[in-house]
């Protein structure tokens, strides 16, 4: 099942996040890759909006395929990367680990406002 369309699909446009944003989404990205079984990566919150400042973290929503696994272990080990990748970038990203299930229908998710608000805001890395 494929996720419904994002109000903001991708990174293209005149709505494009910053390039520090960027960098930092996809320093996260390359740190994962093999990791976990990800589908997709979306970006939110206020960096996502255009509304932060120079202290705002990088929030992701990590889409991962399969059923809906044990949380915290993957939400610790990626705020593991995310630490190594504010060291190498001065941006702190916040993973969110979703499966597709629960991104497909928030009714499963312990907080369906943040599915609802990743769709309104996000932006498709």
């Amino acid at each position: 099942m494929s996720s419904p369309v994002l109000h903001r699909p991708d990174l293209s446009g005149p709505d494009l996040p910053d390039s520090e944003t960027v960098h930092a989404a996809r320093t996260f990205l390359r740190h994962i890759a093999g990791r976990y079984p990800v589908k997709e990566t979306v970006l939110f919150g206020s960096r996502a909006r255009g509304t932060h400042d120079a202290d705002s973290d990088v929030d992701l929503a990590v889409i991962l395929n399969g059923p809906a696994g044990w949380r915290y272990p993957i939400a610790g080990e990626m705020a593991e990367i995310a630490f190594t990748v504010m060291l190498e970038t001065g941006i702190l990203v916040q993973a969110v680990p979703l499966w597709e299930d629960e991104f497909d229908r928030p009714e499963t998710f312990s907080n369906p406002g943040l599915i609802a608000a990743i769709k309104r805001d996000g932006v498709r890395l």
